[in-house]
């Protein structure tokens, strides 16, 4: 399959006091473009609710090269950067380019999918990961343990035993 991608135009309301696309605007175009990509995968609004499953972020990291003005068209595209052979951890890329090419962000982000009745992480459809497992892949591809999920070192520090 090749590589899935969205078209935006920055909006006036996405603005920062800088008059920039703001960071909370990238996270909500990158969103819009993860929910339309699963679409693609059988994995639609009604599917998920079907199967009382939802997508889950473990962790999103957002690397900004140039900045994204207002009325400019730019689109986001999306690589599988990995996946566990039992369908419960995935690692994409996101990357937004204006027109000319210009790479203007790129994003970082794992996410599973939990059961909604059980709130436990579970797999992939299947029919959905063999078309997931066929999705343009990265050069950094790469099988990933449940290990991979913890690569940055964050483990929660709870206040109480």
């Amino acid at each position: 399959m090749k590589k899935f991608e969205k078209t935006f135009f920055a909006s006036w309301t996405d603005l920062d006091p800088n008059w920039h696309v703001a960071n909370h605007a990238y996270i909500k175009y990158a969103a819009d473009t993860r929910v339309s990509f699963f679409s693609t995968i059988k994995l639609n609004k009604d599917m998920f609710e079907k199967l009382k499953i939802g997508p889950v972020l473990f962790y999103e990291h957002i690397h900004y090269y140039k900045e994204i003005l207002v009325e400019v068209e730019f689109r986001i595209d999306i690589e599988i950067n990995g996946y566990s052979e039992d369908g419960r951890f995935f690692s994409l890329f996101q990357n937004f380019y204006d027109n000319k090419g210009n790479h203007l962000a790129h994003i970082d982000l794992a996410f599973g999918l939990i059961n909604t009745d059980t709130r436990k992480l579970t797999s992939m459809p299947k029919a959905s990961f063999e078309i997931f497992k066929n999705c343009s892949k990265s050069d950094s591809f790469k099988i990933l343990t449940k290990e991979d999920m913890r690569k940055h070192g964050k483990f929660p520090k709870n206040m109480i035993d």
